[in-house]
């Protein structure tokens, strides 16, 4: 596991790493250009950073931790982030002006899911 590591430590972006996209389970990534490009125009916008706490998922990792069985994580469509110091409402709004097509709202866990889901864009909160 550990060349797997060292081949995921690219600098992909400013700002981000490919390994912060990668599956824990397995450390396989699969990451869509289209989402990158928004979360790079996020982390601009914000101008502080933005911590991927979920990008890919394999099926097994997916499973585990309770995901949809049809996962935009499972092919590299979505990222669920978080923001230090920035209230969860500011950064749903700043999601909704990039326009990412699916924007979920994790109050009691203080994240967002984002995605670029190919679909009409879809909204929801838990």
């Amino acid at each position: 596991m550990q060349m797997l590591n060292q081949i995921n430590d690219i600098i992909i972006a400013p700002h981000f790493n490919l390994s912060e996209f990668a599956c824990p389970c397995c450390n396989r990534v699969m990451l869509h250009p289209k989402l990158l490009v928004k979360l790079i125009e996020l982390r601009k916008i914000l101008e502080r950073p933005v911590y991927i706490t979920s990008g890919y998922r394999c099926s097994r990792y997916n499973q585990k931790v309770g995901g949809v069985t049809n996962s935009y994580h499972c092919i590299g469509l979505a990222a669920d982030i978080r923001v230090k110091d920035t209230n969860l409402i500011e950064l749903l709004d700043y999601a909704e002006e990039i326009d990412f097509n699916g924007i979920g709202f994790y109050e009691k866990k203080n994240f967002l899911h984002l995605d670029v889901r190919p679909t009409k864009r879809t909204r929801w909160r838990e």
